[in-house]
């Protein structure tokens, strides 16, 4: 499926906070079409340009934030990609408010049964996420699909 980086999260363990769900599903975004050590080389940057991907402070930028973050050579300057985390900060927290958390919203879509199911919704539903980063974003939350019961 994906090849499994060291800031993934195993198979069964969850991110433990909403944040730490919401810079995972940045990390998607951000790496759409780009391989992974170009991303992971501006992480440490990108966290701190994005408020360490807390939604509700990222929700808050505006286009000031973009053009500053687009003359910024520290992080990755694609202003979809920018723009789309702070959309998605928006839809993030709408999705948080009807459910106790964003794993809760995740098992609620089905991700526990039907990972494709729940990647073509979240590719849906979250701004430049497509089915592709949307379940590498479920495999970097450590959400595996579901080996078929034998009958």
């Amino acid at each position: 499926m994906f090849e499994k980086q060291v800031w993934m999260q195993r198979a069964g363990e969850f991110p433990q906070s909403n944040q730490e769900y919401f810079a995972l599903l940045a990390r998607a975004v951000f790496s759409a079409g780009l391989g992974p050590k170009v991303v992971e080389a501006r992480w440490k940057d990108m966290r701190s340009a994005f408020h360490g991907f807390d939604p509700a402070a990222v929700k808050q930028m505006d286009e000031a934030d973009v053009v500053r973050l687009l003359g910024d050579p520290a992080v990755i300057r694609n202003r979809r990609k920018i723009e789309a985390v702070i959309q998605n900060a928006h839809i993030f927290l709408d999705q948080t408010a009807q459910q106790p958390s964003f794993h809760d919203h995740l098992v609620a879509l089905g991700a526990g049964e039907d990972l494709d199911a729940t990647a073509e919704e979240l590719a849906r539903t979250f701004a430049h996420l497509g089915r592709t980063s949307a379940l590498f974003f479920l495999f970097s939350a450590g959400w595996r699909p579901r080996d078929p019961v034998e009958e």
